[in-house]
Order: structure tokens, then sequence, then C-alpha cells
């Protein structure tokens, strides 16, 4: 019996996001932490900083359909899948470690973060599909995997939420009053946690590891050229729109996020509950992943996704237009952030759904390869984020300290609200077009590919 056929344990299911737990308690270091461990802990300078920056940034770009075309051509005992979740964690934590340790004089220091940046980076993005991957690889059942994807982005908010309560208090009291060293341990005891919550999910996943080499004619089918990897993208019209819708719903959340100090200083002059407004995003994606799959197994996919999204541009269209205080701002955004947080629990069944369209279409499974794309959307919109919130400050005439007069007001409101709002909609009006797989569809698809077989 092939290994995707069984019938999932319910250990496997519950625990599937486990990892994902593990991951946001490890990589939140980076994202609320790097670029100031870079300049004020580790001493480089900005210019040198943000040389480090910029050149990461292209990498981990790279890295996305990289890593994905190394793990759908690799094969190890522990499944093709499966078997990164043994070795690559603990790889990436050591290279991640280096990235957040001084050692040296500035220029060495800067060389040796870089290097820990890129290798990690690339590791783990190996591992991470290998993870998402195997919600398409364990189960044929559409139910199982929308358990699964929402059951990842529960774990995904539990380890954002266990971060911003825990990670800059361990900086200050594993440091001792020592920032540098702070960030060092932090790293090295969040990988260990992240260790071991990829290893508790190969440990229970032992029965459903794919081996690609069970039999010849399987061997045979899954041996794809980088080539023929790179035309499952343009053959594959629900992977292209929901590539790109991802890339306007994460492009808004960042430039949301990147704006929102500006919005609680200068706006509704209220900067102490700021943390109280990120803490309760990540409460709502929890929340949103609670409930994303009862709805999307009655309603579709599909359906749950636009209603999500116009969800989310409906609370933000609310904040551009009316009149707020920093409650009512809140209580908007929280509402309107379940747009978020849906699709967010959404998006491994969604991709992994693309995987089976590619195969319907080509006769072709480039699972690893379509499943590693789902972080394509992310670090694209990293990179883009910084122009769109430059562009929005200067726009907005903004000089630090000023004072808040009505065309800066009105500057970042639009910021925080309206260009979020375009770049969401326009992900909406994509998925709309190119995004077309139904249950319906998708049950004709896999019988499809089961007859072939």
């Amino acid at each position: 019996m092939e290994p995707q056929k069984k019938n999932l344990k319910k250990s496997v299911i519950n625990l599937y996001g486990l990892p994902s737990f593990g991951f946001q308690l490890f990589v939140n270091m980076e994202i609320f932490f790097f670029a100031a461990f870079l300049t004020d802990y580790a001493k480089i300078p900005v210019a040198m900083a943000g040389t480090v920056l910029m050149v990461t940034s292209i990498f981990d770009i790279i890295w996305v359909p990289t890593a994905g075309v190394i793990l759908e051509k690799s094969s190890m005992k522990w499944g093709r899948y499966r078997s990164w979740l043994l070795i690559g964690p603990p790889l990436a934590a050591f290279f991640f470690t280096l990235q957040f340790t001084k050692i040296s004089d500035p220029v060495m220091n800067a060389i040796l973060i870089s290097i820990g940046f890129i290798v990690s980076h690339l590791i783990w993005n190996i591992f991470y599909a290998g993870h998402i991957a195997m919600n398409n690889s364990m189960t044929t059942v559409r139910e199982d995997r929308i358990s699964m994807a929402s059951n990842r982005g529960m774990f995904n908010a539990l380890g954002s939420i266990g971060f911003s309560m825990v990670g800059a208090k361990s900086i200050q009291m594993l440091g001792g009053g020592n920032q540098a060293l702070g960030c060092t341990l932090t790293v090295i005891a969040s990988g260990i946690v992240m260790v071991l919550c990829y290893w508790a999910l190969f440990a229970i996943t032992k029965d459903y590891a794919y081996h690609p080499k069970a039999n010849a004619a399987a061997e045979s089918k899954d041996k794809m050229s980088i080539g023929e990897m790179l035309k499952q993208i343009i053959v594959n019209p629900p992977l292209i729109g929901l590539m790109l819708a991802e890339l306007g719903r994460y492009l808004g959340r960042f430039v949301i996020f990147g704006l929102a100090f500006y919005y609680f200083k200068y706006v509704v002059n209220n900067l102490a509950v700021i943390a109280v407004f990120f803490t309760g995003l990540n409460v709502v994606c929890f929340f949103g992943a609670m409930a994303t799959a009862p709805i999307a197994k009655k309603f579709g996919e599909r359906n749950t996704y636009i209603l999500s999204l116009s969800l989310f541009i409906a609370g933000l269209l609310a904040v551009w237009l009316l009149p707020m205080n920093h409650t009512s701002f809140m209580i908007v955004m929280f509402l309107a952030y379940l747009g978020y947080g849906m699709p967010d629990a959404l998006g491994v069944a969604m991709y992994s759904a693309t995987v089976d369209y590619g195969e319907w279409k080509t006769g072709k499974n480039a699972r690893g390869f379509i499943m590693s794309l789902i972080s394509f959307p992310i670090k694209t919109a990293i990179f883009v984020r910084s122009i769109v919130i430059t562009s929005v400050l200067v726009s907005a005439g903004y000089v630090a300290d000023m004072a808040a007069t009505p065309e800066l007001i009105s500057g970042i409101k639009n910021g925080i609200a309206l260009v979020p709002a375009l770049f969401i909609g326009a992900g909406l009006l994509i998925v709309l077009v190119l995004y077309r797989i139904t249950p319906e569809k998708h049950r004709e698809m896999q019988a499809e590919i089961a007859a072939r077989k």
C-alpha cells in the first residue's frame, strides 16, 4: 500500500503543525532583532549593516525555488520529505546561531553573520518545504489536508505569541546585560525547541514516509528536470493565482506592521498600546486558524479564502474612511485580521490542491518543488515592503519627531489602510480569475489521477 493512501492517525493530524510552533519561536528572533543585532549589539556600521541586509535578502528569495529543486531531487531512506525533518533543523540551528554571534571585528563579523544567514536559510527552506509537502504526500483526503493546514495555522500563531511573551525577556535574562550574548543564547535555546518539535513529527510519521523508489514506475515518473519543475508553474494557473494573491496579502500585512508605530504615535497619539496591538493580532490569528477547518470543509477552500480577504479589505477601508481612536482602531483591526488569519491556515491545503492540479495537467508530480513555493510570496513581500513604507512616509512629508500635521495623518492613514487594501484587493481579483479549484473539481482530478495509475 502506498504511504499516501493510508488513513492518517489522529496524532499525526493534531500534531502536524507542531514544527511550526518551534519554527516561529526560532525565526521571530530574526524578524524582530536581526537589524538591531547588526547595528547595536554587533556594532557593525550602518552602511555595512545595510549591505548585509540587502545581500542576505536577495539570497533569501533565490533560495526558495533552489530549495524546492533540492528537495524534489533528494531521496533518503527516511522518506523524501520526512528525512529533512530529521537532518535539517539541527544544521539550520547551528548556522543561525552564527548569524547572531559577535566574535570578531565588524568586517569579519559581518562576513560570518552573512554566511550564517545564507547557509541557515537554504537549509531551513528545504526542511520547511519538506514539512509543508507532507500535507500532500501523506494523504489524498481533502478534509484531512484542511485539518492539518488549520492545525499548522494555530501552532504558527502560538509560536508567534510565545515569542512576543518571552523573546525580549530572554535576551535580557540570558545575556545578563550583554545584549549580543543574550541574542546568541536565545537563538540556541529557541533552536533546541525547534529541533525537538520537528523530531517529534518525524517520530510519529514513520508509517507515512513517501518513498519514490518503492517501485520502478514511481521512480521513473518522479524524475523531473529543473526545466520541467519550472514548467509546473507556467501550466498551473491556480498556483500562479494563489502565489500572487498571497504576495498581496503578505505585503498588506507587512506594511501594516511597518506603519503601526507611526499610526499609534501620530494618528491616535497612544504609542504605549502598540504591544497590545501586535499581541492581539497574533491571538486573532490563532482563533482564525481554529475556525478555518469547519468553515473550509463546508464551503470550500476557495470560497473561504475569498470571503476572508473580503473581510480584511472591508476592515481596512473602515479604518481609512472613519475617524477612530486607539480603541476603535484596534477593535476594527482585530475583526478584520480574521481575514488574514484564516487564509494563513488555508494556504497549505490550497497549495496542496495545486500539486494535484499540476499532476492532473502534466502527468508528473512536483510536490516538493510546488510546496516550497509557499515561501516565495513571503520573501518577496519582505523585500518589497521597505520600498512601500519608505514611499508612504516620504509622500506624507515625514520627518522624525515632527508635529502631527493633517498631511502626515492623512498619509499614514492611507499607508496603513488604503495601500494594504489595494494590494489585498488585487490578490482577491487574481484568485477569483485564476484559482478555480472547487471541492468537486478537486475530487474529479484526484479520481482521474488514480485511474491513470
